[in-house]
C-alpha cells in the first residue's frame, strides 16, 4: 500500500452518495487495523446546482464551475486523485479535468470496460441527464446499451428525486423492480445503476434480482483501493 496516498472524494450530488462512497473504499480494502485504511478527505457541497436541470438549461456551464471551485478545493488539500461521487456530472469531464492539478477518476468509464465485458444487452438506469448525454453508450457497439422508454425512464427519474427526498422503504425497490423487469423482456441481462442514488439501493436491487448489476460507485472504491497498492509512477 502506498503511504499517505490521499483520495480527495466530491460528493453532496447527492448527500448520501459520497458518503456510500468512502464507506465502500473501507469496505474494499484488506485491513487488519485502523493504520490500513486509506486517507480520504471528502467535501460534500449540497449547493452544486442539479446536473441534469444544468444541462437542460446552460449546457452544464452552472454546474460545471460549481464543480470545478469545489475540486480545486481538495486539489489544494495535496489529494492523489480526485473522484466525484456523481454520474451526471461526468457529462463535462474533459473541462473539468482540465481545469484541476489532480488527476481526476472517470467513474463512467470504469462501468464502461464492465459493459464491454458484459455478454448480452446492458440496460441504463440514470437521470435525464446521463440518458439524453449518452455517458454509458459504447461507440464501437451502439446496440449494447439500452435506455427505458419514456415511461418508465420517469419512473427511473422519480425513483431518484424520492431518495434525494429522503424517501426510503421497499417501495423504492418495487418501483425499480418493475422497470428492470419490463427491460429484461425486451433484452436486457445486466444494468447500470447510472445515478449514484441508485447506488444506495444496490444491495437491496441485488437481493431481489440477482448480481446483475453494475456499479460505477463500486467499481471506483476497488479502483481507489488498486491504486493505492500500485507502486507510484
Amino acid at each position: 500500500m502506498r503511504e499517505h496516498f490521499r483520495i480527495g472524494v466530491l460528493g453532496g450530488m447527492g448527500p448520501e452518495a459520497g458518503v456510500l462512497l468512502q464507506s465502500l473504499i473501507i469496505r474494499a480494502t484488506s485491513a487488519e487495523r485502523d493504520q490500513d485504511h486509506l486517507e480520504v478527505i471528502a467535501y460534500t457541497n449540497p449547493h452544486v446546482p442539479d446536473r441534469t436541470e444544468s444541462l437542460a438549461r446552460d449546457g452544464g456551464d452552472s454546474y460545471l464551475r460549481a464543480v470545478i471551485e469545489s475540486l480545486r478545493l481538495l486539489d489544494r488539500a495535496g489529494v492523489d486523485i480526485l473522484v466525484m461521487a456523481c454520474n451526471t456530472a461526468h457529462a463535462r469531464l474533459p473541462e473539468i479535468r482540465a481545469s484541476v492539478g489532480t488527476p481526476l477518476l472517470d467513474i463512467v468509464d470504469l462501468a464502461k470496460r464492465e459493459i464491454a465485458a458484459t455478454d448480452g444487452n446492458v440496460g441504463i438506469l440514470a437521470t435525464h441527464g446521463t440518458v439524453r448525454s449518452g455517458l454509458f453508450a459504447l461507440p464501437d457497439q451502439p446496440d449494447k446499451t439500452q435506455v427505458p422508454s419514456e415511461a418508465l425512464q420517469a419512473e427511473v427519474m422519480a425513483v431518484i428525486h424520492d431518495i434525494k427526498g429522503g424517501v426510503k422503504g421497499e417501495a423504492l425497490i418495487t418501483r425499480l423492480v418493475r422497470v428492470i423487469s419490463h427491460m429484461r423482456e425486451t433484452g436486457c441481462e445486466r444494468f447500470v445503476l447510472g445515478c449514484t442514488e441508485l447506488s444506495i439501493l444496490h444491495d437491496d436491487l441485488t437481493e431481489c434480482e440477482g448480481e446483475i448489476f453494475i456499479d460505477p460507485l463500486r467499481l471506483a472504491a476497488r479502483e481507489l483501493v488498486r491504486m493505492a497498492r500500485s507502486p507510484k509512477s
